[in-house]
């Protein structure tokens, strides 16, 4: 594997444990923007085993296509993605934080969680 695709997997990897660990301690808000990251930079480490640049784009949905997989995705794909892509931001800037913190209970992250980790599983097939 390539060095900068296996940082890109070693990252998304490393945020993927993360998330567990906010999940296990209950911190539920930050299991979404950690999944978000996971796949983000998954997709990153796609694009960069395709040979091509990667631009600091946050969409996942966006980079789903920037690495001609978009056409693969159910829609139950697509729409998880454009589901937790704006986890980006949004869990990062107080006011947005606020009124995830509400939303974001424990079996909503358990749900993200799981999500993410059959999704990350599809996508990591892509590298081989």
């Amino acid at each position: 594997m390539d060095k900068i695709v296996a940082h890109w997997v070693e990252r998304s990897q490393y945020d993927l444990d993360t998330a567990k660990i906010m999940l296990d301690t209950g911190r539920y808000l930050y299991v979404a923007y950690m999944c978000q990251q996971g796949i983000e930079k998954i997709l990153k480490a796609i694009i960069a085993h395709q040979d091509k640049e990667n631009y600091p784009i946050h969409n996942l949905n966006r980079l789903t296509e920037i690495a001609d997989i978009r056409k693969e995705l159910t829609s139950e794909q697509f729409n998880f993605l454009a589901e937790l892509t704006p986890y980006h931001i949004e869990a990062r800037y107080g006011d947005y934080k606020e009124s995830l913190s509400e939303i974001i209970n424990e079996k909503k992250a358990e749900q993200v969680y799981k999500k993410t980790r059959e999704i990350y599983k599809w996508l990591y097939q892509k590298l081989k």
